[in-house]
């Protein structure tokens, strides 16, 4: 499934066989996103989820001024039902112009990691995570992990409309003339202030 647009959710579904053999562990959903995705920690905490985020937090940058680099969110989670689902909203970045009609951007997003994360005394567990992925502290109480395959991403890309690198001189031209305007119409608006103010000076004079 693809979706549009710069602001999404992220739905990840998870069925959860013999949830009741897990009661000491935790669960938790990995998220790998590419560069152009933007988390925002507030909104998540609006969500009422608890997540540790690892990447970039400048929210202003577009995708050419980030490092060509991912970026990792833990949601951790405690199930009471056999079939969790998990909504993560998150934003795009702005996309590097390019040339052509309409030109769009299609971002691939790799699917989640479920787990179950548990204490040691969990010795039959041997799962490991992504070797990419960076180390968590929400983690540091678990050490054995067990990995779920019964999972569902949606959507698992993002279609996007970016500028046009042949419309960039007339943006900058526009910009400059708007910005011009501004300037003049505040600096007349001040003048005509100053006059105001200072005219009951000089009558008293």
């Amino acid at each position: 499934m693809q979706a549009k647009g710069f602001h999404t959710t992220l739905s990840t579904n998870i069925s959860l066989d013999a949830r009741h053999e897990y009661a000491a562990c935790n669960l938790f959903v990995l998220h790998e996103l590419p560069p152009d995705i933007i988390i925002d920690s507030f909104e998540l905490n609006d969500y009422g989820l608890r997540s540790q985020f690892v990447g970039n937090t400048n929210l202003e940058l577009p995708t050419s001024g980030t490092a060509n680099e991912s970026s990792w969110l833990l949601v951790a989670l405690e199930p009471d039902t056999d079939v969790v689902v998990v909504n993560v909203p998150i934003h795009v970045r702005y996309g590097v112009p390019r040339e052509g009609h309409n030109p769009r951007h299609n971002i691939q997003l790799p699917p989640p990691t479920c787990f179950w994360g548990c204490p040691a005394s969990y010795k039959s567990l041997q799962g490991t995570l992504p070797s990419q992925s960076p180390k968590f502290q929400m983690l540091n109480a678990f050490t054995r992990f067990e990995i779920l395959q019964h999972t569902t991403s949606l959507p698992p890309s993002l279609d996007i409309p970016i500028g046009n690198i042949n419309h960039i001189l007339y943006i900058e031209l526009c910009t400059v003339i708007v910005t011009l305007f501004a300037f003049v119409y505040i600096a007349q608006r001040c003048r005509t202030l100053s006059k105001i103010l200072y005219s009951p000076h000089f009558k008293m004079q």
